[in-house]
């Protein structure tokens, strides 16, 4: 198999338009709150992000993590995350001792391109090499999944998403080549990509086990391999865990505590309303399984049927005219409801698409690993509940099925139909990045 980063001549054209979307993009990040978020020195940076950054329900925490390098992420959910981004904080330091200013948010556009340039051109290759579509084709698709409102975020925001994004289209890549090719997984190759990315997503790691099965099949099985594929990373992350949390974590949690206390002593104003904030959240938040470990982040009590017309399907991919960007913990009902018809008509239209598509595609091997990988998550989010309340943030985790799914019903049509098609992707793609442009840009920009 060939070096995957290596853009070759005919994937210059999709690159270009890779780059261009993901600046144009990261320019409206940039400009978001400009001010602000570059105020450099000794600064309150958790309170300075967090009190005004809101973008949907995405986190300012790698925004903090440049800004003033400590284990911020819930390591047992982004074990390595932090870890990840120390080079960049210690990069950050050192410009922001030189300008005077925090360049935190120049270094994530900058990571984040990069990531999103790659994530296109996975999934094109995808498209292209591994399901057959034509180069038009399989451009226009990845034009369409990167118009759907939360990756156009993932894109942009200071989260994890962007990352994961990147890493999971680099697996599907690779396992998809590997198995046209009639090339295996070495376990080298999946213990890498499972350090990475179950290091900054947990769950996301069974994903690259899946994958790994697809292409050697029952070998992946063998004592030795699992040791190689499973054992190891499981033991560094745990390992990473742990020393985090010990060296980093438990500290100042504990110095938080104690700040607390007493601030809640000196005022018994502020008490009551962190006292009231926190039942607020909790509220939102739905009833979980068991209140702690894993199974806390997990919600029995938010209706299903209108979390996945509104969230699953709909916010995730049509940004609500209502209450846009606003964060579930700031004001935002836990289901908002379109105002236009229209937005159902497209949300229906597109879901009906993926049924076909998934249809066409469902004797492909590739199409049966993407339906493991959608599964897997919806048991997550849908049947368990982990963040179903705000599921829509976490699209760039199983939303590429979507053109996947649409590149399948795409092949095997005869020119007229294949035409027909075509001309639906494109107005559907010309209209989500006209609706979700305006109301992203004007929403952020107003701000």
């Amino acid at each position: 198999m060939k070096n995957p980063f290596a853009i070759r001549r005919d994937e210059r054209r999709p690159a270009f338009v890779a780059l261009l979307l993901a600046a144009l993009l990261q320019v409206v990040m940039v400009v978001y709150r400009y001010d602000l978020f570059t105020r450099g020195g000794n600064q309150g940076y958790w309170n300075l992000f967090f009190n005004h950054f809101q973008v949907s329900g995405f986190d300012p925490l790698t925004y903090i993590t440049l800004s003033h390098w400590d284990v911020y992420y819930e390591i047992f959910r982004h074990p390595v995350l932090s870890l990840l981004w120390y080079p960049f904080a210690l990069l950050n330091e050192w410009l922001m001792g030189v300008t005077g200013i925090n360049c935190a948010i120049f270094i994530v556009a900058g990571v984040l391109t990069v990531c999103a340039v790659y994530s296109f051109l996975f999934l094109y290759r995808i498209l292209h090499e591994l399901i057959g579509v034509g180069r038009t084709d399989a451009l226009l698709l990845v034009v369409l999944f990167f118009s759907f409102s939360h990756i156009m975020l993932t894109v942009m925001v200071p989260d994890h998403f962007g990352l994961s994004l990147f890493l999971l289209t680099l697996t599907l890549y690779v396992a998809g080549r590997k198995w046209t090719d009639g090339e295996q997984m070495k376990a080298w190759q999946t213990a890498l990509l499972c350090l990475l990315t179950a290091g900054v997503t947990t769950t996301n790691g069974v994903k690259v086990w899946l994958a790994d099965a697809f292409v050697n099949g029952r070998r992946s099985l063998s004592p030795l391999r699992l040791l190689v594929t499973v054992a190891f990373p499981v033991a560094i992350l745990a390992g990473a865990c742990l020393y985090q949390d010990a060296k980093y974590v438990q500290p100042r949690l504990e110095a938080g505590r104690q700040m607390e206390a007493y601030h809640m002593r000196k005022d018994t104003i502020q008490a009551v309303k962190i006292a009231q904030a926190k039942q607020e959240k909790t509220a939102k938040k739905g009833i979980p399984l068991a209140e702690k470990g894993l199974l806390q982040w997990t919600d029995i009590s938010t209706p299903r049927l209108p979390s996945a017309v509104e969230n699953l399907f709909g916010e995730s991919i049509q940004l609500h005219p209502t209450h846009t960007l606003q964060d579930l913990f700031h004001g935002r009902p836990v289901i908002v409801s379109y105002d236009s018809a229209l937005n159902y008509a497209i949300e229906s239209l597109l879901v009906a698409l993926f049924l076909l598509g998934i249809l066409c595609g469902l004797r492909f091997p590739l199409m049966q690993l993407c339906l493991s990988w959608f599964a897997f998550d919806m048991l997550l989010h849908v049947v368990l509940g982990f963040g179903l309340n705000e599921i829509y943030i976490m699209a760039a985790h199983w939303l590429f099925i979507f053109p996947i799914a649409f590149a399948f019903l795409l092949r095997p049509l005869n020119r007229p139909y294949r035409r027909l098609l075509r001309f639906l992707l494109l107005l559907l793609t010309l209209f989500l990045w006209g609706y979700n442009g305006y109301y992203m840009s004007t929403t952020l920009l107003s701000l």
